[in-house]
Formats: C-alpha cells, sequence, structure tokens
C-alpha cells in the first residue's frame, strides 16, 4: 500500500475509535469493519495533489495506435516468462495491470537507442500507455528493436495425428526461440516433406483476432531451412506455371485477370495479431498452390467472415486450414497438375482441387463447422456439383454463412472463375479428409 494511503488510513482508523468512544453510551449502527476498509483502499491511489484518491487503472496499449511504426521492428510482446503473447482484449488493447510488468524480447543486446545488455526486457506499467524502464518513464511505442527477429520453422518429434497413418508426414512447430527452453508459437504445420505437401495448419483465432496489426508490410517467402534442393520462387514464377499448363497465354493463364497460381496462405496473415506473428506465416510451408482469382476473391471474403464471426461471437476457436485433392489439368482432365518433381522424376507439390477451413469451439470442442472452397477456375457448375462436393451442405443452416449461398448464386451468373464455397459438418469432412486428426470425427454439432 502506498505510504501516504497508509497514513490516511491510519487517522481514518483512530477517527472511528475516537469517534466510539464519545458515543459508547449511546446504541449506534457498527461501523466498518478494518477488513471492508483495507478492501476498499485496495487498487487506490494518491493522484497529483496529494488528497484525492482515486481507483489505479490498468494501462492499455492500442494495436492499431500505440504500438511502434510499421517500418520500426517490434519486439515479442509476451507474457513474462512464459511462452505466450500477451494478446489484446476484444477492443484491440493490450491491458496491463497498474504495477505490473510486461516482458519485450528482441534477441539482441540493445533495442534501438538504449544499451539493456539483455535480450529481454520486462518493463512495468505506469499508467495509460507509459512505462518504466530503468529508472525512465517511456511510451510504450518507444521500445523498437535494433534488429529483426528471425522466425524458425522447426521439425518436432511426432507425426502428424491423422485418421489415415500418414508415414512421411511430420508435425512442425512455426515461431520463435527465445532461449531458456521457450519457444513462443505461432502456428503448427503437418507437411510432408516426400510431396512437399502441407496437408494441413493449426492455430487459434479469438476475438482480438479482428484487430489484427495494419500496415504491416508483406514479407517475403522463405524456405526457412527446408525444401532443399528446389527453387521455390522459380517454381512459383508464372513463366514456369504456363510451361506446365501450355496452350495459349490467354486461355488457360493470365496475370492480370488473377489467372495464375499464387503462393496460398493457409494460416492468413490477417489471422495473426503481431507484426512478429505475421511475417511468421511467410514460409513456404504454410502455402499451397492457390489460383490468385479465387485466393484474392472469394476465399480472401471467406478468411474475413470467420474472422469477424468469432469476434461477434465471443469465443475462441482452433483452426485447422488445410488442402485435399489434385486439380486436373483442363486439356487432360486424366492427368493431375503438379509445380515440381523431384529427384527420382517423381511429381511433387501437387495444385490442391479444394482448400478448407475447419473451426472449433475450444470451450465445447464437439461444436464446428468446415469451410469449403473449390481451386479450380476451369472446373464447370456440373463438374463442381459432381467432382468438388465432398460433404454434405449446410450452409443455408447457419445465419452468418448466408452470404455464401448468395456468392455462389452471384458466381454461377457471372464467372464462376472466381471461385466457389460450400460448408459441412466436421465430422463429414474427416470421413473424406483422412490428413485430419481423429478427433474431428466426434464433431457433430455445428457452430452456428
Amino acid at each position: 500500500m502506498n505510504i501516504s494511503v497508509r497514513v490516511l488510513f491510519i487517522s481514518l482508523i483512530a477517527s472511528i475509535v475516537i469517534l466510539r468512544e464519545i458515543r459508547a453510551r449511546e446504541a449506534i449502527t457498527p461501523g466498518p469493519d478494518v477488513g471492508q476498509i483495507i478492501q476498499e483502499f485496495d487498487g487506490l491511489h494518491i493522484d497529483g495533489t496529494g488528497t484525492a484518491l482515486e481507483r489505479a487503472s490498468p494501462c492499455k496499449v492500442d494495436v492499431q495506435k500505440d504500438l511502434p511504426q510499421p517500418n520500426q521492428v517490434q519486439p515479442l510482446y509476451l507474457r513474462p516468462n512464459t511462452t505466450q503473447y500477451w494478446l489484446p482484449n476484444a477492443e484491440g488493447q493490450l491491458e496491463i495491470p497498474r504495477g505490473s510488468a510486461i516482458e519485450l524480447y528482441c534477441g539482441y543486446d540493445t533495442m534501438a537507442g538504449m544499451s539493456t545488455g539483455l535480450e529481454s526486457m520486462e518493463v512495468k506499467c505506469l499508467h495509460d500507455t507509459h512505462f518504466e524502464w530503468d529508472g525512465s518513464k517511456l511510451e510504450f511505442r518507444k521500445f523498437v528493436c535494433s534488429q529483426s527477429i528471425n522466425y524458425t520453422v522447426e521439425k518436432m518429434e511426432s507425426r502428424c495425428r491423422g485418421i489415415r497413418a500418414l508415414d512421411q508426414s511430420h508435425l512442425y512447430r512455426v515461431g520463435y526461440d527465445v532461449g531458456d527452453g521457450r519457444f513462443v508459437q505461432t502456428m503448427e504445420l503437418c507437411h510432408d516433406p516426400h510431396t512437399l505437401r502441407t496437408h494441413y495448419a493449426f492455430h487459434q483465432m479469438s476475438p482480438a483476432s479482428v484487430h489484427y496489426q495494419m500496415k504491416v508490410k508483406r514479407s517475403k517467402f522463405r524456405p526457412a531451412g527446408h525444401f532443399q534442393g528446389y527453387d521455390m520462387e522459380k517454381i512459383y514464377s508464372f513463366s514456369h506455371q504456363q510451361s506446365l499448363l501450355g496452350g495459349s497465354p490467354g486461355e488457360l493463364m493470365n496475370q492480370k485477370t488473377g489467372m495464375f497460381l499464387a503462393r496460398g496462405h493457409l494460416v492468413a496473415k490477417a489471422d495473426l495479431i503481431y507484426a512478429s506473428q505475421q511475417r511468421s506465416s511467410f514460409n513456404y510451408m504454410n502455402a499451397a498452390p492457390q489460383w490468385q482469382i479465387f485466393n484474392g476473391g472469394l476465399w480472401a471474403n471467406l478468411e474475413d467472415a470467420t474472422r469477424k464471426f468469432v469476434a461477434n461471437s465471443g469465443i475462441t476457436v482452433n483452426v485447422y486450414t488445410g488442402t485435399y485433392g489434385q486439380m486436373p489439368l483442363p486439356q487432360n482432365p486424366s492427368v493431375g497438375l503438379h509445380l515440381a518433381t523431384d529427384a527420382n522424376n517423381r511429381n511433387v507439390m501437387a495444385v490442391p482441387s479444394l482448400f478448407y477451413r475447419v473451426l472449433i469451439d475450444k470451450a465445447q470442442p464437439r461444436r464446428g463447422i468446415a469451410l469449403v472452397g473449390v481451386n479450380n477456375p476451369h472446373a464447370t457448375l456440373a463438374q463442381i456439383h459432381d467432382s468438388y462436393v465432398i460433404c454434405d451442405r449446410i450452409e443455408e443452416q447457419v445465419p452468418w454463412l448466408r452470404w455464401l449461398s448468395k456468392g455462389n448464386e452471384k458466381s454461377k451468373l457471372s464467372n464462376l472463375k472466381k471461385g466457389y464455397l460450400y460448408a459441412c459438418p466436421v465430422s463429414d469432412l474427416a470421413r473424406v479428409v483422412k490428413e485430419l486428426p481423429s478427433n474431428l470425427l466426434e464433431v457433430h454439432e455445428l457452430l452456428t
């Protein structure tokens, strides 16, 4: 308790004792006990005048306004001595109790403009967006790293927990190794290094995800120590794709109209709140060949809709985003489209026929929904209904997905190349997509 508060507290107790002595012979209402007085004083502090009392409020740092500028390197914002980011609240603010500390990790001995001699530092909340470090009072945005922080894509010992045995696939974790056995994870991936296919990516979304930090510069995709023997940038180049597809340039592929295969994020950049998290999404293991006209169109709309749904529902969800099947060559449907061959001349890096996103309510893990998108701008509506709808459709039963049905109708009437989406029960999708974890077979309730 503050010294000034203690003095005021002692004076108040003395006054109560004197009052009781004066009125000892009267029948009086019992006064407040000491415990109640202490409880009422807890969380109060003397204001600038030294007389008035006000309840201490936490520091609130707005993700959009109070962090370092997009061209500056932000530290990792961590709960001290843990592997967890200090995530914002549902209003998009980091809320740090008065007098508590948040850990800032840069990985180097200095922050820009100050020599700390530490790889990380703990700064204490004073008030509003002001924090204390080494006796100095600083705005939170002043804490900037002197150098960029490199993320890691690390192969784990365990294999993927698929419904079907995935002998060649392993789990990989993506994030930041901050030392002392701590790894701050941003996502987990189930990847087959032999076929260059990521079956699914796993991450979490909360109501705060809708407040993802904007204006963060897109990073260059990195192999992050994997994909040895493959030139991933060349594999994704338009000229390389054109050589595989053949046909006249404007017929099957056209850069201007988005008719080319992009590096389609599985965990979307905008699903991740902080700049450090977003940068880690730009690894090739978190990508799959996705037609840009679909990637930047209906699929982007779906990603945005799921973030808004989570925010409006006030829930935290586990998210599995993955790929299924192989798109056929438009001019030869019996042959599957792929972007590379391995050292033994075997086809690898298949172009998926479907992308999916599964949401599971973390608090009620038997509640969920599966959202599926067709990754073939050359497919006709008849072909989609025949070969691309792999589970029972339920989007019309889900109020927040009504836009999806309307979007499909609009695409059918105008340009099916922009994509086709549908929704189904999680258990139905899991019975077909056997790379998904087996526990998803038990998710029968709809997340509506």
